[in-house]
């Protein structure tokens, strides 16, 4: 049932940047915008004044918008970053001037995010009728959860967790409502698509190559919840926390509202203490996944930290530092664009020994079933795809990018 395509795939790749570098404010405060826009290719290490109230909206901070705005600029850098509804609703709260242009492109944006929460209000009624427990990632019932309101964090699907003895079920039902299935099952879901709405069917929260989680014990942990009337399970609050920095990372939070994602979530951890949450993350192997999270939190939401998070991290001064240079990379651009080997050595930075950073690498070389099905077309023994995938990875991406990979700075 299961194969896995490239490690392209399974990463989920943001589709473009604009780099616009790093946004200076007063001394120790600093933020990032990195995107790109399509056909350019020009960098600048200059902060872009948009950027710069992008920054200052995201933050809540006091604004001054100039009459010399590029409203169109904004909007292409709050879009690319999934936080225009988070954008207008600062502008209006501050009386800014707002275009009607903007205004119409924010409509657009809650039509859309309203479709989706419409299509999946009909897919958890199919499952319910089939007595399969359904647990939506992110979308618009992680919205309403963390912003109020479904507008208000935008997505472009839907990805919904079923256990793994209902994932063939949970297909069929797809399948028979018109879904097409866009690829094979990989090693933890597979994507359907219907009338240009894609729906990722999970049976696990990532691939096993990138980080350890808990999923047995995350869907024990589970309570029931609905969504506009039809049942659902949600995580529990550090389980949602401990998957939504994972996210973050596995992309190299190279969007903002995944860091604003971080934040909401480590901030709406209540059903432990702030030491308990960092034990949990530890003995699940997600430490420094939360370290590397906060101090993402730290460098672009600096205001918005939870104390009582921030006065635990401090009693680990050595696991912060080496967050602090993850972030430095991420935010440098030096990893994070999610393709391939680029994203490979975050996972090594979440590894704080050197037998665990090597069993990571080598975890790399398990032959994947794509491996196993070019050996076969290649009429070559299947025992020797272990040997054969080092080389199918160097003919992809290269010596050297596989070397950065296996080797990045600081690991």
């Amino acid at each position: 049932m299961k194969t896995f395509d490239t490690p392209d795939q399974y990463l989920c790749t943001p589709r473009w940047f604009l780099d616009v570098g790093f946004v200076m404010y007063a001394h120790f405060e600093r933020a990032f915008v990195q995107t790109t826009v399509e056909h350019s290719s020009v960098n600048s290490g200059a902060a872009i004044p948009e950027a710069e109230l992008l920054i200052e909206c995201l933050r809540e901070s006091p604004l001054h918008v100039s009459r010399d705005t590029d409203w169109h600029a904004l909007i292409s850098l709050a879009e690319n970053h999934n936080v225009l509804p988070l954008v207008y609703r600062a502008l209006e709260a501050n009386g800014a001037e707002i275009p009607d242009f903007f205004l119409s492109a924010v409509q657009d944006t809650h039509s859309a995010v309203e479709i989706l929460a419409a299509e999946l209000e009909q897919l958890l009624a199919s499952f319910a009728k089939e007595d399969i427990e359904v647990l939506p990632l992110k979308g618009p019932v992680l919205a309403e959860t963390l912003y109020g309101d479904v507008a208000m964090r935008p997505c472009t699907d839907l990805d919904l967790l079923v256990h793994v003895t209902d994932f063939n079920r949970a297909e069929k039902i797809l399948m028979n409502a018109g879904w097409i299935a866009s690829s094979p099952a990989d090693e933890y879901q597979r994507k359907f698509v219907r009338d240009g709405i894609l729906v990722e069917l999970h049976f696990g929260v990532a691939s096993p190559r990138s980080f350890p989680f808990d999923l047995d014990g995350a869907w024990s942990r589970t309570s029931n919840s609905t969504f506009r009337g039809q049942p659902l399970k949600v995580m529990s609050e550090v389980d949602r926390a401990l998957y939504l920095l994972l996210h973050g990372l596995k992309h190299g939070y190279s969007k903002l509202i995944w860091i604003i994602d971080a934040q909401r979530t480590l901030d709406a951890v209540r059903e432990c203490s702030p030491r308990e949450f960092v034990k949990r993350a530890r003995e699940q192997g997600l430490e420094q996944v939360l370290f590397i999270g906060c101090a993402m939190v730290l460098e672009v939401l600096p205001q918005r930290m939870p104390q009582g998070l921030a006065g635990v991290l401090a009693d680990s001064p050595d696991a912060m530092q080496a967050a602090r240079v993850s972030v430095e990379r991420l935010l440098a651009g030096e990893a994070g664009t999610g393709r391939g080997p680029e994203i490979w050595g975050i996972y090594l930075l979440t590894e704080t020994t050197s037998g665990k950073r090597w069993r990571r690498r080598l975890m790399f070389f398990i032959p994947t079933n794509e491996d196993y099905q070019w050996t076969a077309n290649h009429r070559i023994p299947r025992a020797l795809a272990p040997l054969v995938r080092p080389f199918r990875l160097l003919a992809k991406h290269g010596i050297r990018q596989a070397w950065r990979a296996a080797f990045p700075p600081s690991a």
